[in-house]
């Protein structure tokens, strides 16, 4: 089965709730991830979690895990400082569900600068670059 990931919040939400494994191309890794089964999944503002900003994050509920997903559409590439903001969002959701593991899940329409990518793996999280518009 073949997985499009487009960068748009209602197309994250169709894919979290399906609950389909996800293709290792897709999250940068050599097996395919499988999802947990999330009790909700919701676009959520960062200012609910405290966070700065006006964007809104996907963020999946389930009994143990708990996923978010980051979407950045832009040109370019994504930078390192970019990506450890992400990391630190993840971080701070960590502590605010401290029984439930936190993995955060970027989505670009750029490209990812290498150590980026790295920081993210390192930290158990999932990117994806390129990923469509619409």
């Amino acid at each position: 089965m073949r997985v499009a990931i487009k960068a748009t919040e209602e197309a994250i939400i169709r894919l979290l709730k399906a609950g389909h494994p996800l293709p290792g191309e897709v999250v940068d890794r050599k097996e395919e991830t499988r999802l947990p089964v999330f009790q909700s999944v919701e676009a959520v503002p960062v200012k609910h979690y405290g966070f700065e900003g006006t964007g809104r994050i996907v963020v999946a509920r389930g009994r143990r895990d708990v996923w978010f997903v980051d979407i950045k559409r832009k040109d370019g590439k994504l930078t390192l400082k970019e990506g450890e903001s992400f990391l630190d969002m993840r971080d701070k959701l960590q502590q605010r569900y401290p029984g439930q593991k936190v993995t955060g899940w970027l989505v670009t329409t750029a490209d990812i600068d290498p150590q980026a990518r790295t920081a993210i793996a390192e930290k158990q999280c999932f990117a994806t670059a390129c990923a469509a518009k619409r």
